[in-house]
């Protein structure tokens, strides 16, 4: 990855699907993103999240959240605030193939030297180092889903240049969760050394 003193932009044309696998997990009308990094699915009570519908109080205790992969971090966001205030513990519900399975929105960071990465609603995702806006992009042909495999692709070379192993995902009010957790899940499963991700709430 080269440094440069502007937006280094790429623009990838070919067409690319929008999800990792043509099989889909669904949970009360709610469809799942794909994940590879994924753990089991949790226990308590499953709440659907759709998106544009009001979500329900959460209560103290263990529960599994199965949220549309079209809801929008404005959304999704408030709710995860308040699930914290309620002393909910929610499992997030993903999709690996057609199985359910829970995934980790956050993983602890060693200190605040972290890569900036921002999915975005038209299919881009763009990583900035530490104390500078400049940000590489790369985006689907479709411009419609975020690609984990493109997110993978470019962690990779932020990793080897920075040697910097931990980021943080910015998301844009209007990125939709199936995009965040592609952006987390691709840089997860980037490299062999370990890569930790939190999401900025």
């Amino acid at each position: 990855m080269r440094r440069s003193s502007g937006v280094l932009a790429l623009l990838v044309l070919l067409a690319t699907p929008g999800c990792d696998s043509h099989l889909d997990a669904e949970v009360g009308g709610a469809l799942l993103p794909q994940a590879l990094d994924v753990v089991p699915a949790g226990e308590g009570p499953t709440v659907v999240i759709l998106p544009g519908k009001p979500a329900p109080a959460l209560a103290a205790g263990p529960v599994r959240l199965a949220i549309d992969h079209a809801v929008p971090w404005s959304e999704l966001g408030p709710l995860l605030a308040a699930a914290d205030q309620a002393g909910a513990r929610p499992t997030l519900l993903v999709g690996q193939r057609d199985r359910v399975r829970g995934f980790r929105l956050a993983d602890e960071l060693k200190d605040e030297f972290t890569l900036r990465l921002r999915p975005t609603s038209d299919g881009k995702f763009c990583l900035s180092p530490p104390g500078t806006r400049e940000a590489y992009c790369v985006q689907t042909g479709t411009r419609r889903h975020v690609s984990s495999a493109f997110v993978r692709a470019a962690l990779q070379k932020a990793v080897a240049e920075y040697g910097i192993t931990q980021g943080r995902v910015v998301p844009d009010a209007d990125t939709r969760w199936g995009d965040i957790v592609r952006t987390i899940d691709g840089a997860r499963t980037c490299c062999k050394a370990p890569f930790r991700v939190a999401v900025s709430r």
